[in-house]
C-alpha cells in the first residue's frame, strides 16, 4: 500500500484528485492552467480542487487584480513534510473509531 492509497481512502478522493495534488506540490497554479494541462473541463477541475481544499491537502490563495479590479485563486499543495503529521493524526483517529465500532458490534 502507498501513501496515495491512504489519502484516497481517508479523504474519499480519487486518482484525478491525487494527480492534481502532485501537480500543485510542484508548482502553484490557477484552475485554468490545471484544466489545460490535464485536458479536463474547468468545472471538473474546480470540483476536484474543492475536495482537496476541504480535506486540507491543498490551500487556496486569493489574488486581487490591482488594475481593473477582480480576483482569481491560486492553488498550492501542502508539502508532504507538513501533511504527514496531519495524516498520521487522521489515521490514529480513524483507528480509534474503527476499534470502537468493532467493540460495539456485540450490541448491534
Amino acid at each position: 500500500m502507498k501513501c496515495s492509497d491512504v489519502c484516497k481512502c481517508l479523504f474519499k478522493i480519487g486518482d484525478r484528485e491525487f494527480e492534481l495534488y502532485r501537480l500543485l506540490v510542484k508548482k502553484p497554479r490557477r484552475v485554468e492552467e490545471l484544466a489545460e494541462k490535464l485536458g479536463k473541463d474547468r468545472s471538473t477541475v474546480q470540483r476536484c480542487l474543492n475536495k482537496l481544499v476541504n480535506c486540507g491537502m491543498i490551500k487556496r490563495e486569493q489574488v486581487v487584480i490591482k488594475e481593473g479590479g477582480g480576483r482569481y485563486y491560486v492553488y498550492q499543495g501542502m508539502p508532504p513534510e507538513e501533511l504527514m503529521p496531519w495524516l498520521n493524526a487522521c489515521l490514529e483517529r480513524w483507528y480509534r473509531e474503527m476499534k470502537k465500532a468493532v467493540n460495539d458490534f456485540r450490541g448491534f
